[in-house]
């Protein structure tokens, strides 16, 4: 499966080559996502950049049902690696009896027959992957229509220099992320993924990834949001062993002493911690060397457990009575 996490810059190039090749331009109030898992993350990563680069309002759905908040006048990305995601399809039959501005991104399945019965505009993505891996080309398809559409965060000629950083930090990648499978494993307590703001959704990303392909429960915690309620409760906690990923963005000074706060308050459990810096010039370089080591480490940390990281048979039972769950 690591061959998966290796080709991230293979991916983006496949959709930079397409850029811009569909464009829904128009006037928008916001703009929704509709997504579940690592179709949904992809919304979050699209709300982060689009809030720190002055783009507009993002809306993630991460359901079978439509937000109110999202009207007839907004954009809405339907996301499912599959295409065949009942509740996005739910929350997409939504969209279309509101008349909202549809666009599915999808490797194939329903949503794309969908797309042609209804004449939607499709993007579609690297096809023959583990979903959770595809998280390059999913949101650089969704980048790629934003520029198009003169709505851009991002733009072709970045959206290359990010495929050309990922290839030259590979290997730093791989080496750190091997470094955090090691400690984790080691440290055989629950894992605690620690960062400050505006990275919660990397944050949210790295605990699916190690939720699915390590098979451990983890908990997220944000600064300077942690200082206002999670703190309190370690104070008196029932002793339980656990272990911290502490993630910093090097450049942001205040973001970094709070995490080092954090990390005083750990410590002082007896919880052992690691750091992981995030490399990068952008906030988009950032993102994706975050997502790239925590994608590696959670692969890593399941063979270390003898576990196939590609297995998640508690979605497949999910899956298998979702159908019922819903009535459909």
């Amino acid at each position: 499966m690591e061959e998966l996490y290796f080709s991230w810059k293979d991916q983006i190039m496949d959709i930079v080559r397409r850029w811009g090749e569909v464009g829904v331009p128009g006037k928008y109030h916001v703009i929704g996502v509709l997504g579940m898992g690592g179709s949904g993350v992809v919304g979050d990563y699209l709300a982060m950049l689009s809030s720190l680069r002055g783009g507009l309002p993002v809306i993630v759905s991460k359901s079978h049902l439509l937000p109110r908040t999202i009207s007839s006048d907004d954009l809405v990305f339907a996301i499912s690696y599959s295409g065949n995601t009942l509740e996005t399809r739910l929350a997409v039959d939504k969209a279309l009896r509101i008349g909202a501005r549809i666009v599915v991104v999808s490797s194939d399945g329903l949503l794309e027959k969908l797309a042609v019965e209804k004449n939607i505009p499709f993007v579609g993505v690297v096809k023959g992957v583990a979903p959770r891996t595809a998280l390059p080309s999913m949101l650089f398809a969704i980048l790629s229509v934003l520029d198009a559409s003169g709505l851009g965060v991002v733009s072709r000629g970045e959206a290359e220099g990010v495929a050309g950083f990922l290839d030259d930090v590979m290997r730093d990648a791989m080496n750190t992320a091997y470094d955090i499978a090691d400690f984790i494993e080691s440290s055989r307590g629950l894992l605690i993924i620690a960062g400050h703001s505006p990275w919660e959704a990397l944050l949210i990303r790295g605990k699916n990834e190690f939720n699915e392909n390590s098979k451990i429960p983890v908990k997220v915690d944000v600064a300077p949001e942690w200082m206002h309620n999670d703190i309190v409760g370690y104070e008196k906690p029932y002793r339980f062993p656990a272990c911290v990923l502490a993630v910093k963005d090097p450049g942001d000074d205040a973001g970094s002493r709070l995490v080092d706060f954090m990390i005083d308050t750990y410590k002082g459990l007896g919880y052992p911690v690691k750091v992981l810096e995030l490399r990068g010039a952008s906030d988009l370089e950032k993102l994706m060397y975050g997502s790239l080591v925590m994608g590696l480490a959670s692969v890593r940390l399941a063979r270390m457990r003898g576990l196939d990281p590609l297995a998640t048979e508690s979605i497949h039972r999910y899956k298998s009575m979702v159908n019922e769950i819903f009535g459909v």
